[in-house]
């Protein structure tokens, strides 16, 4: 499995929280962060780029995983209202991912 150093986009969180609906889910977040910082999300993404699910290559369902459980180190900015609101992913997909609201 590949290994990728998230700090940089990490280190983006506070800001992007700042800008975000005062509820938002997790798609959201992840798609305005990969928005504004393009060249590392997608170094991410490559970094997963052989990282399997289900027998085939996943490096979006990968590093969206991790960049959405990291809004949980956040707690003074956000909370965690549900772990199961409708929404669509990154390819417009329904799905359900976290939704959270600002403290």
């Amino acid at each position: 499995m590949a290994e990728h150093e998230f700090s940089d986009l990490y280190a983006q969180y506070p800001d992007i929280i700042a800008q975000m609906p005062e509820i938002f889910t997790s798609h959201q977040f992840i798609l305005e962060l990969a928005h504004q910082n393009q060249t590392i999300y997608i170094e991410a993404l490559y970094s997963y780029r052989d990282h399997p699910h289900r027998g085939v290559p996943a490096p979006f369902l990968m590093v969206h995983g991790i960049l959405a459980q990291h809004l949980l180190y956040y707690p003074a900015l956000i909370e965690q209202v549900r772990k199961d609101a409708s929404s669509k992913n990154i390819f417009g997909l329904e799905n359900t991912c976290s939704e959270w609201i600002k403290v």
